[in-house]
């Protein structure tokens, strides 16, 4: 992951003038007032249901096809009238979800091999009604066209309704990915489709912002002539798009297609994303209209989360007003733990982390996370990079306390398979390849986050891309192509199903894998503390703060083994070995723990005593300008070795009320001040509070803090 210091324009300038307000301050008041309140916002981070979530990623289409009769989508003709054509990887192939559901309760196809498998959630791919033509079809359910239906290549609406009812028989959540950006490509642009930067015109062709009528009931008038480009429909496609509102040209930005090699950010917003239309979500009526269209969803089908597509191509304010109406729905259906996440397609965690803290997007996809853990587990790049992406988490960090806990994944459907990403940087095959591969999952299922499994990625597959080249098929495949292509541990396919590969070593790595973060409820929702990050080795403490008990996860990417020493929390203790090669091993009166781990592999144990617990020194708070963002950084170090967690508060003046920044529970503690939710040159104070395992608590004194005139 690139770490470089991205400062705003002024943010180093603002530096020296942080430093001497700071030095030039009063002596910070030894007891901060407000004590009880500030008791009360010491309460440690809460972690969303989906961090004991273990996620299957299904493209509906290719998994399995339960009714021959729906391949066609209704239609009669060839694939350029019905979508479907088996042997192209961009059309059709026929599954469906009665296939993806199997029967419920049959071990071998659908959802119970799946729970099998040990995962409790699915999330399938977009199921309205997608469009087709010559040159290929939405079988991926990105292209939509009608939003109010279940695609019928994929079946009724009764068809995922029983699905949906079957995961849930089986304790499976459901996560249907959603579509808030675009529709299908219906509206053609005079002129060409060349992004066009021109200021928005209303129908009176005066100059207007968008951005002003963000959250109103109210917009400008407008018209086709003065759109950046001026839409319009071929005959017989007028009503093609539903609901209705989505036919009308005037509700899409009509500016052309985004550039990737040069696109301002404006224009990754607003343009069209590989010429699908861009709706115009800055209007109320858009955005009104995208949260009931999803809200319907929610409560027709009772559906747990939504993962959402492309959420980096929607205007700034979106998520802040559409977020809150679908969890609205959601509670309204009973659905009380509705989980969203979104895919925004950056590897650097603080530009990702805007979408959270400033855009309302609840939760994302953990790019930077599967850039780090692919390049280690291939052994091309060290450790240091995801200790980085750890301790990059506190960006994400906000007043409500929930913790960090984004979907973390190797591969997928766009950039390709867990295996391909591995081998197309260490270019390994055989065992090789299988122990990188092996080690890749060990690291999505010890670290934190919710881990995301690609179909069909635990039985081998590699794929020899992204897009359509990662999107094979689990039943028997006519593409000729797949039935040739190498995997890992197993023979190609053939004319075979990929349901009897039953011996394939990664299958059985993910059972043990889900069975150990079920027994272990740290892997899932314990505080990760970095403990060693050199060159090969990556250690890392996990804590059960209800359990008060420490589990050490240890990795090795290197083609030898590596003898290290960690420190921990838990001293002259005996450690059990629960994973990996580890044999049982006591830590040093001083908490040190030596380890041996084995090459391309991992380890885990855990701690037979209890964390020693005792009421925290008081922490010492520093204020900074941050090196690698436009925030300024509250550092709080505590004297001691037990696991904590530390709350930052803000109190606006010296008689405001004091307001949580964040709250930490893995070193080092941070939190973040944003300055532009301030007014230039206005005194803050900023108080850190560290919590113990048992609740005690400590306060640090106040420290005084201007927000610089300069600072945006």
């Amino acid at each position: 992951m690139p770490r470089f210091a991205r400062p705003s324009a002024g943010a180093l300038a603002l530096a020296a003038a942080l430093v001497a307000v700071s030095a030039g301050a009063s002596a910070p008041a030894a007891t901060p007032p407000g004590g009880a309140q500030l008791a009360a916002l010491s309460r440690p981070p809460v972690y969303a249901a989906i961090a004991s979530e273990r996620i299957y990623f299904a493209l509906t289409d290719r998994y399995a096809n339960g009714d021959p009769s729906n391949d066609s989508g209704g239609r009669s003709g060839d694939s350029s009238a019905t979508g479907f054509d088996p042997t192209s990887p961009a059309f059709w192939h026929g599954g469906d979800f009665k296939g993806l559901t199997g029967g419920c309760t049959d071990p071998v196809h659908g959802l119970q091999r799946i729970k099998n498998l040990g995962f409790n959630a699915i999330w399938v791919t977009p199921a309205v009604v997608n469009s087709w033509g010559g040159d290929g079809a939405g079988y991926h359910g990105y292209w939509g066209l009608d939003f109010t239906r279940v695609d019928p290549h994929l079946g009724t609406d009764q068809d995922f309704a029983d699905f949906v009812s079957c995961a849930h028989s089986l304790g499976m959540k459901v996560i249907l990915d959603v579509v808030v950006n675009h529709t299908t490509n219906v509206i053609l642009l005079r002129g060409g489709t060349t992004y066009s930067s021109a200021p928005d015109r209303d129908c009176h062709d005066k100059v207007y912002n968008p951005a002003k009528y963000v959250g109103t009931n109210t917009f400008p008038c407008q018209s086709a002539r003065y759109m950046p480009h001026v839409p319009y429909l071929l005959p017989g496609t007028s009503t093609l798009k539903k609901p209705d509102w989505l036919n009308d040209p005037l509700n899409y930005h009509d500016r052309g297609d985004i550039d990737f090699s040069s696109c301002s950010e404006a224009c990754y917003e607003n343009g069209d994303f590989y010429g699908l239309d861009d709706l115009f979500t800055e209007k109320p009526l858009v955005e009104k209209g995208l949260a009931q269209i999803y809200a319907e969803w929610v409560t027709k089908y009772k559906l747990d989360g939504f993962r959402v597509d492309t959420a980096r191509h929607v205007n700034a304010g979106f998520f802040k007003l559409w977020a809150p109406q679908i969890l609205a729905a959601a509670k309204s259906a009973g659905v009380t733990d509705f989980q969203i996440f979104g895919e925004v397609s950056s590897t650097d965690a603080i530009d990702l982390s805007t979408y959270v803290r400033d855009r309302g997007l609840p939760n994302v996809l953990d790019f930077p996370f599967q850039d780090a853990a692919a390049g280690y587990a291939s052994g091309t790049s060290g450790a240091l990079g995801l200790a980085h992406r750890l301790e990059d988490d506190d960006y994400f960090r906000t007043p409500s306390g929930v913790a960090p806990t984004p979907a973390t994944f190797l591969g997928n459907h766009d950039m390709g398979r867990a295996a391909f990403q591995i081998q197309s940087r260490s270019h390994t095959e055989g065992d090789a390849l299988l122990g990188q591969v092996e080690l890749g999952y060990d690291l999505l299922y010890l670290l934190r986050g919710a881990p995301v499994v690609y179909y069909g990625d635990e039985v081998g597959m590699i794929g020899s891309g992204g897009d359509q080249q990662a999107r094979e098929d689990m039943f028997p495949t006519q593409v000729a192509a797949w039935k040739t292509a190498p995997r890992v541990a197993s023979p190609p396919i053939g004319s075979g199903s990929s349901f009897d590969v039953t011996d394939n070593p990664i299958e059985a790595q993910l059972r043990v894998l889900a069975a150990l973060r079920d027994a272990n409820p740290a892997l899932s929702t314990g505080a990760t503390i970095v403990r060693v990050a050199q060159s090969n080795v990556l250690v890392v403490s996990r804590i059960d703060a209800a359990a008060h008990r420490e589990y050490v996860a240890a990795f090795n990417s290197g083609s030898a083994p590596a003898r290290v020493t960690v420190p921990t929390a838990t001293p002259s203790a005996s450690w059990a070995p629960l994973y990996g090669t580890a044999t049982a091993a006591t830590s040093g009166s001083d908490g040190r723990l030596a380890l041996e781990i084995p090459a391309r592999d991992a380890m885990l144990l855990r701690a037979g005593s209890d964390l020693p617990v005792s009421t925290p020194p008081a922490p010492v708070l520093k204020v900074a300008v941050d090196d690698l963002s436009s925030m300024f950084r509250a550092d709080a170090t505590v004297a001691t070795s037990q696991p904590l967690s530390v709350a930052f508060a803000v109190r606006r003046g010296a008689a405001g009320v004091w307001r949580r920044l964040a709250v930490d529970d893995s070193a080092p503690y941070r939190a973040f001040v944003e300055p532009q939710h301030y007014h230039r040159g206005e005194r803050l104070f900023l108080v850190a509070i560290a919590r113990n395992l048992d609740g005690a608590t400590s306060v640090s004194p106040v420290i005084p803090f201007t927000v610089p005139k300069g600072s945006s």
